[in-house]
């Protein structure tokens, strides 16, 4: 049953997007994904808070609305709570949308996040600044273009005329909730504020370290073998005072390592200089997947992952994939050698869990079938 719910009675315009179109929503379909015009990637991998303004992406088979799905996807809403997030970007909860006589109470919905939805006269939303938000701590000395501020931080009211400044971190940065940061900032027109949640744009890091690379971190755990690119050590790691003459080293890992806290990888790496280091929080972008064991022998079930565009969310009923990987605990690993690479189609949706790994029947070119709890796809454009 649809539930229609009490809205409150402020009147929200459509935030404009201004990098959405045909590519971005061609992009979607090609991997899968039923976007009807005007929706765009992005979907939000947390919960959302309440007051935050979103687009509707998708809306889950197992949701009430999916029969009424393409009338509402690709619409501009308000959560009227915070959202209660489900694995593969799913969120339930109340929205308002477009107006106050538009609601829905969503059981699984995807986002994309168009910041606090704060009105000012005249009832328009005043939009966060688009940018490349940083997704992890930073450290003192770093500068920064603000790009939003959250509906819970005290200058909050004050968004409009703090967006956009460029500042300078006093301290590290408190990281949380996904994409905010905490700390106190020294900003160029000489104003200075104690930030609980701002969201930043880096332009330069600090500490005398070479530039932090802000996006392509690997968001899983590495297998044993692969080459990796260290971008960032964060300052809680043993080689942080070291940061700036390891950062930017090709390595290999000597075991598979222990993902956390978003992006931070630890575990033993041997770098192509011939150093070695055992890390506690770096981050890594992957140069090559692998699976090398003791003694030069392969490991992971006899073979290496396939590099490959892995699909970072959940998979339609229908679609053809290459299987570029299994994960450990999943029980066709020891037969992954015969099995990565093949090409196949979903039997079902597939259950997405985070790092790109999916669950679900499959069906193989060579007749074969698997039901896989842990298996990484490569959406394919032709059989």
């Amino acid at each position: 049953m649809k539930l229609l719910l009490p809205v409150a009675t402020i009147v929200l315009a459509a935030a404009s997007c201004c990098c959405c179109g045909s590519d971005i929503e061609q992009a979607l379909k090609d991997a899968g994904v039923n976007v009807p015009s005007g929706a765009s990637d992005g979907r939000v991998m947390f919960a959302v808070p309440a007051n935050e303004s979103v687009r509707v992406l998708d809306i889950d088979p197992e949701d009430a609305y999916y029969s009424s799905k393409g009338d509402i996807i690709g619409k501009t809403c308000t959560t009227d709570e915070a959202s209660s997030y489900k694995d593969g970007g799913w969120h339930g909860g109340s929205v308002h949308c477009n107006s106050t006589t538009d609601t829905y109470y969503f059981y699984k919905a995807a986002y994309a996040d168009l910041g606090p939805a704060p009105v000012v006269a005249g009832g328009t939303v005043v939009p966060a600044i688009p940018g490349l938000r940083v997704t992890h701590e930073l450290p003192t000395g770093s500068v920064v273009k603000i790009l939003d501020v959250a509906s819970d931080d005290a200058y909050f009211s004050d968004r409009s005329t703090i967006m956009g400044k460029t500042c300078t971190l006093d301290g590290a940065s408190s990281f949380k909730d996904g994409e905010w940061h905490g700390g106190s900032v020294n900003c160029t027109d000489g104003s200075n504020y104690y930030f609980y949640k701002a969201a930043y744009e880096l332009v330069t890091v600090g500490g005398g370290a070479a530039p932090v690379v802000a996006d392509g971190r690997a968001t899983y755990s590495v297998p044993n073998g692969s080459r990796v690119k260290v971008v960032d050590i964060a300052s809680d790691d043993a080689y942080y005072s070291d940061r700036a003459a390891i950062i930017g080293k090709l390595c290999t890992l000597s075991e598979d390592s222990s993902f956390k806290d978003g992006s931070w990888h630890g575990g033993q790496v041997s770098c192509a200089d011939g150093s070695s280091y055992y890390f506690y929080k770096a981050a890594y972008v992957v140069q090559g997947l692998g699976a090398v064991g003791g003694g030069g022998a392969v490991g992971g079930g006899g073979a290496a992952a396939i590099a490959g565009d892995r699909v970072m969310h959940q998979v339609r009923k229908g679609i053809r994939v290459k299987v570029l990987d299994i994960a450990s605990d999943d029980a066709y690993y020891s037969d992954r050698g015969s099995i990565i690479g093949k090409r196949c189609t979903t039997d079902e949706p597939s259950s997405y869990k985070e790092g790109g790994w999916q669950g679900g029947q499959v069906r193989c070119d060579d007749g074969s079938s698997y039901y896989f709890y842990k298996a990484a796809y490569e959406k394919l454009d032709r059989p």
